[in-house]
């Protein structure tokens, strides 16, 4: 039977409350039911006021939320998973602004910072992610101080490597990388974890590509014998996703700072690459956040 997405009164019903949040949480984070990392005993009373659960054999507080992207939030987890299921259920992204007054969090570096966490757990999973037979790859700017040159050796800009799986001619899965040049050191780490040995990668004609010819398990097809208008021809849908991730930053976000444009990046190839389990949207999101690692709000802003 097809799954439905929950709609909007559907999730209220199921994550309306506290309680119901910090219970699922505790379904994710111990689907066998609780046992205590100290001494593994199954019996235990929460304090629901720190998100703590007290081992009754030995005592050992364990956190509901440690080891998550919730770790040590003062922030309700009911505000958490309505900001996960807002940010899946829009297929452009929302902004911060629209979150802020929609979950009436009282300050925008809050929310901020919630959104960044969330997305850096969506780019750790969606590194799992390989892509594999016939691929399309190019490099993309985005932004700059001033206007100036266009393309590659424009001043100022965010290069970013993207590289698109194409089974049938139509596009399936896709990985991006924020990278300091277009060159063989940059895009040679992108190529070796994100592309299966034996893949078809087809470029236009620019040198830092060219490494790609050496490879003994890649076959490397040049299709322009430069970069220029003939790129999207020949290249279409890796065009097309760099046209969509560059609309939804200037619509949605009205432009990134090259130093956060990587999260940006990698939720816009996490919501893409799931795109045909839209009803799973919010489980696996919330499943990326429970095995992640909060990232702090000083190391977003290092």
């Amino acid at each position: 039977m097809h799954q439905k997405a929950l709609s909007l009164m559907q999730f209220q019903k199921k994550f309306g409350t506290e309680k119901a949040c910090q219970k699922h949480l505790l379904r994710l984070r111990w689907p066998e039911g609780f046992r205590c990392p100290r001494c593994q005993h199954d019996q235990a009373y929460f304090q629901r006021t720190r998100n703590l659960y007290h081992c009754r054999a030995c005592g050992y507080q364990a956190s509901l939320t440690a080891g998550t992207v919730f770790h040590k939030t003062r922030t309700p987890l009911h505000k958490w998973f309505w900001m996960i299921w807002l940010m899946g259920r829009q297929k452009s992204g929302i902004s911060m602004l629209s979150l802020q007054r929609l979950l009436d969090i009282k300050t925008y570096k809050t929310v901020w910072t919630m959104g960044h966490k969330i997305r850096q757990a969506l780019a750790t999973r969606d590194a799992n992610y390989q892509l594999a037979g016939l691929i399309e790859m190019d490099d993309t700017y985005f932004g700059a101080p001033k206007p100036g040159k266009r393309g590659r050796g424009a001043a100022g800009k965010a290069k970013v490597v993207v590289a698109v799986e194409t089974p049938a001619d139509k596009p399936r899965f896709a990985a991006m990388r924020l990278v300091s040049r277009v060159s063989r050191a940059e895009i040679q780490p992108l190529v070796r974890e994100r592309l299966t040995a034996e893949a078809v990668i087809k470029t236009d004609g620019w040198q830092g590509y060219s490494f790609l010819d050496a490879s003994p398990n890649l076959r490397h097809e040049w299709l322009v014998p430069g970069s220029g208008k003939e790129a999207p021809k020949v290249l279409p849908w890796v065009h097309t996703l760099i046209a969509n991730i560059k609309g939804n930053i200037r619509g949605i976000h009205h432009g990134v700072s090259p130093k956060h444009l990587s999260r940006y990046l990698g939720e816009f190839c996490y919501r893409f690459n799931r795109r045909f389990w839209e009803p799973q949207m919010f489980n696996r999101m919330l499943h990326a956040c429970v095995n992640s690692a909060a990232i702090t709000f000083s190391e977003l802003r290092a």
